[in-house]
């Protein structure tokens, strides 16, 4: 059976959800954070890197959110949340490496400035910078939204959206940039929201509503 090792309220929140849509036979347990559990050699044996998600597979870990993502989609494609077509596909994981390799790095600037650079005024500095970044990204995305889809790929619901729900999540926060900005971001983020398999999840990962504050 899948397992998946998760932070509750953590950008891990998005395979979780993923794999409730999938209908799959999964166990989860939450890595304890502020424990340190994800430095334990029990973890970093499954994914040396120390982070979460980790998906425990038949054939041995899968890490990164990316990676999950489409293995999900893929194991299970009767749940429908990634294309069959090739291209189409290919625009899923466009934009999925987009708000990993984009948004997740700029969040990372304000909430871990010292994997960028040392001492108080590079951390103030970069801190700075998240909101014009954050603004750019999300721009794009709500232009993206702007004629009238409910999902960021159209009418299918994708892999794309619980990963978008999160940093759409992160941006309400207030402390890395204006969720005002973006109207579109906020209603698709409330659509991902009242699904019943988020609405699970939410549940199983005990943190509540992870728009509503840090580790809420």
């Amino acid at each position: 059976m899948l397992k998946l090792y998760y932070i509750p309220n953590a950008c891990s929140m998005a395979a979780h959800i993923v794999l409730e849509e999938s209908g799959a036979a999964y166990e989860s347990h939450a890595i304890d954070y502020f424990a340190g559990e994800h430095r334990t050699p029990e973890f970093l044996a499954m994914n040396p890197k120390g982070f979460v998600a980790v998906l425990m597979t038949d054939r041995g870990p899968v890490t990164e959110n990316l990676a999950i993502l489409a293995y999900v989609a893929r194991a299970f494609p009767a749940a429908g949340l990634a294309p069959a077509d090739p291209f189409d596909y290919a625009q899923v994981q466009s934009f999925n490496a987009f708000l990993s390799s984009g948004i997740h790095v700029a969040f990372r600037h304000l909430s871990r400035p010292t994997l960028f650079a040392d001492g108080e005024l590079a951390a103030e500095a970069l801190k700075r910078k998240v909101p014009e970044m954050t603004h750019y990204y999300f721009g794009l995305i709500e232009a993206q939204l702007a004629d009238g889809r409910p999902w960021i790929h159209g009418d299918s619901y994708s892999i794309s959206d619980p990963y978008l729900f999160m940093y759409a999540s992160y941006l309400q926060w207030g402390d890395r940039g204006d969720a005002d900005r973006f109207p579109l971001v906020r209603a698709h983020r409330e659509r991902v929201l009242a699904r019943p398999a988020t609405q699970s999840v939410i549940r199983q990962e005990g943190k509540g509503d992870p728009g509503l504050g840090p580790w809420s």
